[in-house]
């Protein structure tokens, strides 16, 4: 072994030394391309708003795609059912939920998005809903005025609370909506969608109906059974569980 101050072992450190500072002055040579890879990696991005981001799809084609294939396969299934099951008229029932399902509170969604907001707040949510100022839906209100031409029951079942009664049927009046029975939220309940919405389609069974398509924007609408066939509307807006 050489000894550390040894001719030899000073001659292959120099070498080391000079492969070193030829590295040094590679890498240190201008690099265009990385130079430009590295501002881009560091440049701030603008964070996204799911709310506008989601509003904005919700006017596109491809929105309109899924919104009417559900609805098809809502109609398909009340066509196959009813054909298989003749003995079952008049004891057939369809649930939907109301908001963004056959009422459009886009306009709502617009003003928050106008000031800047990144989510949903829903301050001046009940002063919009009293106005009864939403646009139907059209296809999912077809939908639900063929399953009444088909002798199905049709039931909302929806998160709005029991004191927003009166604005919410007369938005529904307003537009022709036509329906057998209204299922709210109760005032100051803050029990998930999901679990009430279930209990109200249990009681709507339990009164002799069987629930052959429910229909809904949120996955919270549809969850929890009793119903056989369950149809998913595009919303990309908001999430409620």
């Amino acid at each position: 072994m050489l000894h550390p101050l040894s001719k030899s072992a000073k001659f292959k450190s120099g070498l080391s030394l000079v492969a070193l500072l030829a590295l040094i002055a590679v890498g240190s040579s201008p690099n265009p391309v990385l130079a430009r890879q590295s501002a881009e990696s560091t440049k701030e991005v603008e964070p996204t708003s799911a709310l506008a981001d989601g509003l904005k799809f919700s006017y596109t084609s491809e929105a309109a795609k899924e919104f009417s294939q559900a609805v098809k396969t809502g109609r398909d299934y009340i066509d196959k059912y009813i054909r298989e099951n003749p003995d079952k008229a008049g004891s057939l029932a369809l649930v939907s939920d109301i908001d963004e399902t056959i009422l459009d509170n886009r306009p709502f969604m617009q003003e928050k998005v106008a000031t800047s907001a990144k989510e949903v707040e829903w301050t001046g949510w009940e002063d919009w809903l009293n106005q009864a100022k939403c646009a139907p839906l059209k296809p999912s209100c077809e939908l639900l005025k063929y399953a009444r031409s088909k002798g199905v029951a049709i039931f909302l079942v929806t998160g709005r609370q029991e004191h927003l009664h009166r604005c919410t049927i007369a938005n529904l009046i307003k537009h022709g909506i036509a329906y057998d029975g209204l299922y709210m939220r109760k005032d100051h309940d803050k029990t998930d969608a999901s679990k009430m919405k279930t209990e109200y389609r249990k009681g709507i069974e339990a009164m002799g109906y069987t629930v052959i398509v429910n229909i809904g924007d949120q996955q919270s609408d549809l969850t929890g059974g009793y119903a056989l066939s369950n149809e998913k509307l595009p919303n990309k807006m908001y999430f409620i569980k």
